[in-house]
């Protein structure tokens, strides 16, 4: 679902003018938005009076369902009302969960996010790492890598992708299968940077795979 309202703005010169905002969107609906949305297109306008370009400010919901995404985005203005903001979104979303049925609930929570530019770096830091999971997909079996995939929202959780390596016949994801599986990707691979980095998070101890299973 695609929502966009008619809105008076107000530009940074103090100029009003009226110009058309996106207030919700599906990126399962409507996937061309959501690339618009990572390349900072989205509610960018354009004062007709002096011309400056500027994020207009307004409440967007948005919805990735592939990716177990919802995001709650309020104006960057109302950032000192985090509090009611959260306690407001996460009534709201239980409220929308009543009308769903059971096969179609969703089994993650909504995120809190102020300004549209916090939606848009979100999005570009997991599309980069979409980026090089593409790179893993292409040659696993040419390393004869097994791919195991986790949560999308469990991923986000713990900054990792969501695509991990582990060697052919794995059963069972552990610290040494994974560590055996990232370093054989990123000894190919070493321009894989996020997969670099969970190696590194994993032989410093600093993640705990438990939270994964």
């Amino acid at each position: 679902m695609t929502i966009s309202n008619l809105e008076e703005i107000k530009c940074p010169q103090g100029h009003l003018f009226e110009a058309s905002l996106l207030s919700a969107m599906s990126a399962a609906d409507n996937p061309e938005l959501k690339e618009s949305l990572i390349a900072g297109e989205i509610n960018l306008v354009s004062c007709p009076i002096c011309g400056e370009m500027f994020y207009a400010e307004c409440f967007i919901l948005y919805h990735d369902s592939e990716n177990e995404l919802i995001a709650f985005v309020y104006p960057l203005s109302f950032q000192e009302q985090a509090a009611q903001c959260n306690a407001k979104m996460k009534k709201e979303f239980e409220l929308a969960l009543e009308n769903f049925e059971d096969k179609h609930k969703i089994n993650y929570e909504p995120i809190l996010l102020f300004g549209i530019e916090d939606l848009v770096l979100l999005l570009r830091s997991e599309q980069n790492i979409e980026d090089e999971e593409s790179i893993l997909k292409y040659i696993a079996h040419k390393l004869s890598l097994k791919i195991i995939k986790i949560p999308p929202r469990l991923s986000r959780k713990m900054g990792i992708p969501k695509l991990l390596p582990v060697p052919k016949g794995t059963k069972e994801l552990n610290a040494k299968v994974l560590t055996e599986g990232l370093q054989t990707l990123v000894k190919h691979n070493p321009h894989l940077l996020h997969y670099a980095e969970l190696l590194e998070k994993i032989l410093k101890r600093r993640i705990n795979l438990s939270d994964i299973k």
